[in-house]
């Protein structure tokens, strides 16, 4: 059995840059770069190949959701250069100046990009954002902790799965599914809506074991849990430790996201961001990403180099009888979105 990188152990493997502290970075004379990603959303090979062929090291730092990363960044903490974000966040951290746009022709490897992933409602002129990598929202499960494998959203209501079902950790996820379920558009802010939704999130409350964006990867491993809200590369890593566990994106649709490179403002070491940027649209590099994250490349040339059996997997690249069920997150206002965020915290503390 293939063993799935914990987070210490995947630290360990692909940064040996992580050993010396940022401050003390900065006192020496080495390049460094300060990446801010989520967790195992790279290759271990990536960053030690990068700091082998330009002398850069790299200081990666693991994010564990949207909001913390936005958090950390609107409260000043200082020191980031390149930092991953969601495709929703991206309009809201342009306006607050979190971010800078890229220079023109900074990116050689831009090129190498997708048409399809550019020009995009929340970077309409290609300044602030560069595509990373692509999935989808849907349920995640161990095929031999369920009745049959689950078709649908209501699936994670089910009162026999009590106590071994698991929900993202966020507003943007749990909220956008339930409008879809009960038919309501993602804009809405109508508070009939509102009350349906608090209502159906809170009666599901009861049956969920833990609200985790990252740990609930770990139980679904073991069984602790047997169902899961999920995002695709998530469940499909996990696989290769317990090949019992499986994805699926329900019947009533969900959505497809696109998680993005940005450069944060005013970060120490431009150069060293722009560079380590560029390396990772290398066609070769985000390949070797892409088969290890097992989430879809917005990269045309990477696609390429990929196994065709990844790239044959629906789970990873949906046909397109999947893909119309699929929806993108609306950009929302900072009012609706601190309805979003106020509801969520209510359902959370019951």
């Amino acid at each position: 059995m293939t063993r799935r990188y914990s987070r210490r152990d995947f630290i360990g493997l692909a940064l040996s840059a992580a050993a010396f502290p940022w401050l003390a970075c900065k006192r020496s004379a080495e390049r460094v770069v300060n990446f801010f990603n989520w967790s195992l959303y790279i290759s271990p090979k990536t960053l030690p190949r990068f700091t082998e062929r330009t002398g850069i090291k790299v200081n990666y730092e693991e994010i564990a959701d949207d909001e913390e990363m936005f958090a950390k960044l609107r409260a000043g903490v200082g020191g980031y250069d390149v930092v991953v974000a969601s495709d929703y966040m991206i309009p809201r951290m342009r306006e607050l100046g979190l971010i800078d746009p890229y220079p023109a022709g900074a990116l050689k490897n831009l090129r190498h990009i997708d048409p399809k992933f550019r020009a995009t409602p929340y970077d309409p002129d290609n300044s602030y954002t560069v595509p990373y990598m692509w999935g989808t929202t849907g349920i995640g499960y161990n095929r031999g902790k369920v009745k049959s494998p689950p078709q649908s959203w209501w699936a994670l209501w089910d009162e026999s799965y009590r106590g071994k079902i698991s929900m993202l950790d966020n507003a943007r996820d749990n909220i956008a599914t339930a409008l879809l379920l009960k038919g309501y558009p993602e804009t809405t802010t109508d508070p009939k809506a509102f009350a349906d939704i608090s209502e159906m999130l809170s009666r599901q409350r009861p049956l969920v074991k833990q609200y985790s964006s990252g740990t609930y990867i770990d139980n679904l491993i073991t069984g602790e849990i047997s169902l899961a809200m999920s995002w695709s590369g998530d469940v499909l890593q996990a696989a290769r430790e317990n090949p019992q566990l499986d994805y699926v994106i329900p019947k009533e649709g969900s959505y497809l996201w696109v998680d993005n490179l940005l450069l944060v403002r005013g970060g120490p070491n431009r150069e060293e961001a722009l560079q380590l940027i560029d390396f990772l649209l290398e066609p070769e590099v985000n390949a070797e990403i892409t088969s290890f994250v097992r989430y879809a490349s917005p990269n045309a040339s990477a696609r390429k180099l990929l196994d065709p059996g990844l790239l044959s997997d629906p789970r990873v690249f949906p046909p397109a009888s999947v893909m119309k069920r699929l929806r993108i997150h609306a950009l929302l206002p900072p009012e609706t979105t601190q309805l979003w965020n106020q509801t969520w915290s209510d359902i959370k503390l019951g």
